[in-house]
């Protein structure tokens, strides 16, 4: 498994993309366990033994190993978890809003102490994450509690890194403290939080606590191997008895023995004594046994050293073999040990495989040699003084010490020698000074007092003690005091937050705009706030007692249940129903009921919190009707309508919403536009979005766009846009409403051409009035000179005559424009008409060089037209063909049937062509690309092509030319061309 392939937690990385990562290896690995996932190899190492343990990786909670009695008896007597308490309570105030739980735990994973904020703390007892409870990893699997136990080294799991599935939620950091005597694991501090506000440096914080734990045991342990060290020096070990003496701190390591012991080689290189029992220890009398070693049988006789109330080493006594021959040897050693009071301590390992045969004494044996020893009263009263666990002292009348035990050196930081160079006064607080003297002068008045203060530690913390104080007399006089303190720290703390949380209570039952309604197990009222009665109508005094007369009798059975379901589970329930009024009118509530447990975890009572919400639910009704009638609007417009959220720099960011039209427009489903960058669906070089973007740096809120817009399918469609922009959720959006206005532009246009028409009607009657009289004129004696010429001029004059025709033709139609008259259709033949259309423009191409070329497609059927009308139109196409190549140039004309019912004549030039954004204007009046140009007569070839049912198509490229198809409906249209 490479490294590089692992998963690895830093904080550049995303912990939610890590968190996905681990829980489809953690699934992988659940599915098959004989893959190998990309996880740390300490984890996987735990995974497996998770397995080899029959942990169930779907368990939801870990069990509960200790009990509140045992609990209570470690928080008192474990002396690590003493010196911890500030230590945890300064970690508390250090993590206070990180969303961190502190925790410490024994040796074993038990949970003895949890602290942190509340709500999290509720959470956590989902997967029994509170005291009490065992999180070794054969109970709870993969965590940093369990794994740092099982490891010795600090660790965090992150989220998929814990084996059980319901402790994935969290992020655990825990580092083992060692005892620096033993070695052994002594606790676990551990920081827990949900997995959503992890950080590596929590692993770092509980690592650095726990390193400044270990340097303040080095420091006790120091301490302590002094204090035994200073016990060695007082002793005096007779050379006539022949025994050995030798001192040994906790984890049993020599500190100081008799030169004979190292030169006998009984101590080891490592300054442990080869010949200790493997078996475990138990340090509460003395213990003897015996090693046959070189040349005899060697004694030994451990007795525990006892300072303060606390084992802190072991004095060991060693007979060699001349003594052990003798009866009489037990009482001979006796002698010369000095008496101690029963105490603990910690097992010793044997660092060799040796033979023995010493047995521990049984506790007949014991018995028995407590009854053989003398016990003096003056040893009793020292005991009392030295081994009590409360601080005792004696002071003087000037309120000088005189002494202290260890236990109140332990509770205030100093040495005896260090506070008899003080004034004990100066220990306390300013605030209580004055009443603790006013309590020492009554004390010296014989009067015994009690009472509580707050006293400052040496290494700068608070302490509260309780302290009884009692005169001592000599003589029948008093010579000073004598005090006992107790350290009530936590007591005192428990006090406050109890006080504390009652008034925060009572505050809130009297403030809150809720009612609040407690009651027993049957249901009886046991008190209500001011809220519900004004609420509910009825006072307190009415309703308590009562079974509770605000519910419903229809809801009397279903309310039962779900106290019996509260009851079954001990959980919270909350849910919306209805409740009555005094006077019989009904209201929607919220409830919320809770379960109230006693000590021992029995539910007693429960508390119920109602929330009215009648005006709530008319307005969510309200809402929900104005909603549908919105969202009805927003669904059923045909316009389009976008919800666009904004950035801050008034640019879009992201879709929020989008109507069915919208979706048709784009061809994409509502989820699929909403899930698409706002890049894909808006065109950023698109001329609409430069416009749109300038509009909004601007600042304009309001404002319309009308453009071309085109889509990425190629489709194109002129729209107006309607923007608004407004703030939704403290963000800038907009809202788009985007109408198709293309029809509406084409209709514009008709309108448009219509009133052109309209003028070009009134001016074409006014020409064809005035040309018709002189042409009139010009008939008449070009027939009579017909008459009068002679047959070789025949043919002009007749040529002549029918021009003269098609003059008076297009006057005619001048006149059909302003009034429409019936057009007169006859069959035409194609090839007559165009063979007279080029004739006539015979000397025009001439004179510009350029040469009309025909072809005709065999088997061209009749065309129905109005024969002058059709020969205008290829005139005017012809004409605009010939001026676009002052140059010269060759001009097509191609006559083919298209399709069953059309012909078609297409006219091709190789003039300049027609630049693309002109095209659409061609047939417009009074529209000409021609400098000269009036625009009327491409709109009359189109007005007299449409009148026959046939159509004009025009296709230009700039440089090549321009190519005029006309298609012309065949003679079988003719009856349909006539209806028309």
């Amino acid at each position: 498994m490479g490294m590089n392939n692992l998963i690895v937690l830093d904080q550049y990385t995303c912990p939610k993309v890590e968190k996905l990562k681990l829980e489809n290896e953690w699934e992988r690995f659940i599915s098959d366990h004989n893959t190998t996932p990309t996880i740390r190899p300490i984890v996987y190492d735990s995974w497996q033994r998770c397995l080899e343990l029959g942990v169930s990786p779907l368990q939801s909670k870990t069990s509960i190993n200790l009990s509140e009695e045992q609990i209570k008896e470690y928080i008192s007597t474990d002396p690590l978890f003493r010196m911890l308490k500030p230590v945890l309570a300064n970690l508390k105030d250090m993590c206070m809003d990180t969303g961190q739980l502190i925790a410490f735990s024994n040796p074993s994973g038990d949970i003895i102490y949890l602290d942190g904020d509340l709500s999290l703390m509720l959470k956590a007892e989902d997967m029994n994450l509170a005291v009490g409870a065992s999180w070794a990893e054969n109970n709870a699997g993969t965590n940093a509690i369990g794994t740092a136990i099982a490891t010795g080294s600090p660790i965090q799991v992150f989220a998929g890194e814990h084996f059980c599935q319901e402790a994935q939620k969290w992020t655990c950091s825990a580092a083992p403290i060692r005892d620096q005597a033993t070695k052994e694991i002594g606790g676990v501090i551990n920081l827990a939080g949900l997995w959503s506000v992890n950080h590596p440096h929590f692993l770092s914080v509980v690592t650095s606590v726990a390193q400044d734990v270990t340097g303040i045991l080095r420091k006790q342990l120091k301490w302590e191997r002094f204090k035994l060290l200073e016990y060695y020096q007082s002793q005096t070990i007779s050379w006539q008895s022949k025994s050995c003496l030798a001192v040994l701190d906790r984890g049993g390591k020599v500190l100081k023995a008799s030169p004979l012991l190292y030169e006998q080689g009984l101590i080891d290189s490592n300054h442990f004594l080869i010949s200790t029992p493997s078996l475990s220890l138990s340090l509460t009398s003395r213990t003897h046994w015996e090693y046959e070693y070189l040349n005899g049988m060697w004694r030994f006789e451990l007795t525990p050293y006892i300072y303060g109330g606390m084992p802190i080493g072991s004095v060991v006594y060693v007979i060699p073999p001349i003594l052990t021959s003798f009866h009489d040897i037990s009482s001979a050693s006796k002698s010369s040990i000095t008496s101690v009071i029963d105490g603990t301590l910690s097992s010793l390992s044997n660092r060799n495989s040796l033979k023995r045969r010493g047995i521990i004494h049984t506790l007949h044996e014991k018995k028995q040699d407590v009854k053989k020893r003398s016990i003096k009263l003056p040893d009793i009263y020292k005991s009392l003084f030295d081994h009590n666990p409360d601080g005792i002292y004696s002071c003087d009348l000037q309120g000088k010490l005189l002494d202290a035990n260890p236990a109140l050196e332990r509770m205030v930081g100093y040495t005896v020698e260090e506070l008899r160079k003080m004034e004990l006064r100066s220990l306390v607080l300013p605030e209580y000074q004055e009443s603790e003297l006013k309590y020492l002068e009554k004390t010296i008045e014989g009067k015994p007092q009690e009472t509580n203060v707050v006293i400052k530690h040496k290494s700068g913390y608070r302490v509260d003690i309780k302290i009884k104080t009692f005169p001592i007399f000599i003589d029948n006089e008093i010579v000073g005091v004598y005090g006992i303190v107790k350290d009530i720290t936590k007591n005192k703390q428990m006090e406050e937050d109890l006080q504390a949380t009652k008034q925060q209570l009572e505050l809130f039952l009297k403030n809150t705009v809720d009612s609040i309604i407690i009651f027993d197990l049957k249901q009886n009222v046991i008190k209500v706030n001011k809220a519900f009665e004004e609420v509910f109508g009825w006072t307190e005094q009415e309703v308590i007692g009562r079974k509770k007369p605000f519910i419903p009798n229809f809801l009397v059975e279903k309310y039962t249940e779900i106290l019996q379901k509260i009851l079954n589970n001990g959980h919270v329930m909350s849910f919306e129903t209805i409740r009555q009024r005094k006077d019989g009118s009904l209201i929607d509530v919220s409830s919320f009921v809770s379960p109230i447990v006693n000590a021992k975890g029995n539910v007693t009572a429960f508390v119920s919190i109602l929330r009215d919400i009648t005006e709530h639910k008319r307005m969510e009704k309200a809402l929900k009707e104005s909603e549908m009638k919105y969202r009805v609007l927003f669904e059923q417009t045909p316009d389009a309508v976008f919800l666009v959220e904004m950035n801050e720099d008034r640019t879009p960011s992201r879709l929020i919403e989008i109507n069915p039209v919208a979706c048709e427009r784009h061809g994409y489903s509502r989820e699929e536009l909403l899930s698409m960058p706002i890049n894909d669906i808006i065109l950023q070089d698109s001329e609409y979005y430069m416009r749109f973007i300038e509009k909004m740096r601007e600042g304009k809120s309001s404002f319309t766009l009308q453009d071309e817009y085109v889509f990425k399918s190629g489709k194109k469609i002129n729209v107006e846009r309607n923007i608004q922009v407004f703030n939704l959720g403290g963000k800038e959006v907009f809202l788009s409403t985007s109408r198709d206005i293309t029809e509406r532009l084409k209709t514009e246009e008709l309108l448009r051409k219509s009133e052109k028409l309209a003028v070009v009607g009134h001016l074409a009657t006014a020409i064809a009035h005035e040309v018709n009289n002189p042409l009139t004129a010009m008939k008449g004696f070009i027939q009579l000179l017909k008459s009068t010429e002679n047959e070789s001029h025949q043919r002009y004059i007749d040529l002549v005559l029918s021009e003269i025709n098609r003059i008076e033709g297009i006057t005619n139609e001048f006149m059909a424009i302003a009034k429409p008259q019936a057009v007169k259709v006859q069959p035409n033949d194609m090839y007559r008409i165009i063979e007279q259309v080029t004739l006539l423009f015979q000397s025009q191409v001439n004179t510009n060089n350029v040469q009309i070329k025909t072809e005709f497609e065999s088997g061209i059927p009749f065309i129905p037209f109005e024969r002058n009308q059709l020969k205008q139109v290829f005139i005017n196409i012809l004409k605009n063909a010939t001026e676009s190549m002052p140059l010269g140039g060759d001009v097509f004309i191609q006559v083919k049937k298209s399709g069953e019912h059309q012909v078609c004549v297409s006219i091709i030039d190789q003039g300049g062509g027609i630049p693309k954004e002109r095209m659409p204007y061609l047939g417009e009046p009074f529209y000409s690309i021609k400098e000269q140009g009036i625009g009327l007569g491409l709109m009359i070839c189109y007005k007299i092509i449409e009148a026959h049912g046939g159509e004009i198509c025009i296709e230009s490229e700039v440089g090549k030319g321009t190519k005029v198809d006309v298609l012309l409906p065949i003679l079988p249209l003719l009856e349909e061309v006539i209806s028309k």
